[in-house]
């Protein structure tokens, strides 16, 4: 009986590595999405970043606005707005089973209606897993003023 419970836990645990390991690939596929994020908004592809996003995907913009997915959409679309880098540093994720919490930083320069700008910046992402595929659900952006 002893031997029995011994192999019994034994053959249980062989599971917990498969486990770790798709859960690192998951997280490896959540940092590769975010990078995408950065060049699908830099090309203006929003039909690509549309099938990244939640049907109830809502973005709260660093000046307070809140954007549905359509919403969002549009401004990705927004050739007035041209990007000339978009990148993210420091990023943290924090799995809770099928939901992740990405957290870090942001550095874009673009023109906006022919005026340069440079944006720093925190961002939280929080990305579900609906069947075998990651969406975005939420976004939040907040600029870290010039004085820090």
């Amino acid at each position: 009986m002893r031997r029995l419970v011994i192999l019994l836990f034994l053959f249980s645990s062989l599971g917990l590595p498969q486990t770790f390991a798709q859960s690192e690939g998951d997280e490896t596929k959540i940092i590769a999405l975010e990078n995408l994020w950065n060049q699908m908004q830099i090309a203006h592809d929003a039909d690509a970043m549309g099938t990244m996003l939640d049907d109830d995907f809502v973005l709260t913009d660093f000046d307070g606005s809140v954007l549905n997915k359509s919403q969002f959409l549009v401004t990705i679309r927004d050739k007035s707005n041209q990007l000339t880098l978009e990148s993210t540093q420091d990023m943290k994720l924090h799995r809770h089973g099928d939901t992740v919490v990405v957290i870090g930083s942001t550095h874009e320069k673009g023109t906006l209606k022919g005026k340069p700008y440079e944006h720093h910046g925190r961002f939280t992402d929080t990305w579900i897993k609906r069947d075998t595929q990651w969406l975005c659900i939420a976004s939040q952006l907040s600029l870290i003023p010039k004085s820090l």
